[in-house]
């Protein structure tokens, strides 16, 4: 995903900064409903320990997704029925899903009690596409780093269930990014004593180093066709944006700023154009590039600072501003205009869930802790992934279902 302009990032990339603009004028949300389908799980028949924990999960899904009151099953108009059935063999699901428009059948086995999950996670997945024309965020996973012994990647499955460990450098360790299948994870790692990216299956298993460029190595947004990667280099003595050929190994160096520092750069839904922060006009802010072209668009005006840029599926950018401390902003790149999400202790380390209203981000909980929150954009309400103790920071959303 990002580096996060904080502590050792600031050194690494910022170390000269100079924040000196005008304070940001984006507008304030204040949070509005927007209605929501009801929908009533009453005729839905679970039994033994798997199929209640099928129903549990479909419809805290179904709540988290925002678009959907679950109801008593008198007035909905939209209806889940059918058995989710588990024994000795695991689960089996026969489910039917009506409204109005229409109804479609689900029949599913499932053996082992994350595939449960799962098979839920995709039910509403299938509901929200088949109802709404939209996107789910349910069969999905997100990585994020745990500040324990060290810093590490840990992943969990979209509603916090089911956190693993997934590297045990107990180094500094930056800017987890998913490939866009979900196989694998790149990221930055102090392993060599340096900023090095390297590769890891999310299944598990050896990393691989993928930049070890003497100097500064991170970044490592990989383009939405697999064959490039966006990652920031120190080669000619201060950090520039590069291309990455993943087949060549071939470099481009795409900023000429002698005077400046890049970092974080993200790649437009169709891959296109990046999105970094650059410090070239004197305070860090967002900038937009042609990938062909390497022409540079500012695209922030306003504000102290403006970074950590996540570009959503449906065109709009995600970024950290200094306002009032850190907070989440969004801003459309076509016309300019930007709302901020957020207001209180700082939220950082923005990332869009691919159904493009959902955003994974940390906040502040003082005494160096932070905690993640689900932040929907829509009613802007927040909630907390997970209640685990710890220090959560640089959370990042997988693009599709990575199991």
């Amino acid at each position: 995903m990002k580096m996060p302009l904080s502590g050792l990032t600031i050194c690494l990339v910022f170390a000269l900064l100079v924040a000196c603009a005008p304070a940001a004028t984006l507008t304030v949300a204040k949070g509005a409903g927007t209605g929501k389908e009801s929908l009533s799980l009453a005729d839905l028949q679970s039994s033994g320990e798997w199929g209640q924990l099928f129903a549990l999960t479909l419809k805290g899904d179904l709540e988290r997704s925002g678009w959907f009151v679950v109801g008593t099953g008198k007035y909905e108009t939209l209806r889940v029925s059918g058995a989710a059935q588990g024994g000795p063999g695991g689960l089996r699901t026969q489910i039917e899903v009506v409204w109005p428009g229409g109804r479609f059948a689900w029949a599913e086995v499932s053996r082992d009690p994350r595939e449960v999950r799962w098979q839920a996670h995709r039910l509403n997945d299938e509901i929200i596409r088949r109802v709404l024309g939209k996107t789910g965020m349910a069969a999905t996973r997100l990585a994020m780093i745990g500040k324990h012994d060290g810093s590490d990647i840990y992943l969990c499955d979209s509603d916090g269930t089911g956190l693993v460990r997934l590297t045990q450098d107990r180094v500094t360790c930056l800017s987890p990014y998913w490939h866009p299948t979900g196989s694998h994870l790149f990221y930055t790692t102090f392993l060599r004593g340096f900023p090095c990216i390297y590769r890891v299956p999310t299944a598990g298993g050896s990393r691989t180093p993928l930049a070890q460029f003497t100097g500064l190595n991170t970044g490592g947004a990989v383009s939405p066709d697999q064959k490039l990667m966006a990652l920031i280099l120190s080669l000619p003595g201060n950090p520039e944006l590069y291309i990455l050929n993943l087949e060549t190994r071939r470099l481009t160096r795409l900023t000429q700023t002698p005077r400046a520092a890049e970092a974080s750069p993200c790649w437009s839904p169709d891959g296109q154009s990046i999105a970094y922060v650059s410090d070239a006009s004197g305070s860090p802010q967002i900038y937009v590039m042609d990938a062909q072209t390497k022409r540079p668009r500012r695209l922030t005006m306003q504000g102290r600072e403006n970074v950590a840029p996540t570009w959503g599926p449906d065109g709009r950018i995600a970024f950290s501003t200094r306002q009032n401390g850190y907070q989440i902003a969004v801003i459309d790149p076509a016309t300019g205009a930007g709302t901020v999400l957020t207001s209180g202790p700082d939220h950082e380390d923005p990332s869009w869930a691919p159904d493009g209203r959902h955003i994974i981000c940390s906040r502040s909980e003082g005494r160096g802790r932070s905690t993640l929150l689900v932040l929907d954009t829509e009613d802007r309400t927040q909630v907390p992934l997970f209640t685990r103790d710890g220090h959560w920071v640089s959370p990042e959303w997988s693009t599709r279902l990575a199991k």
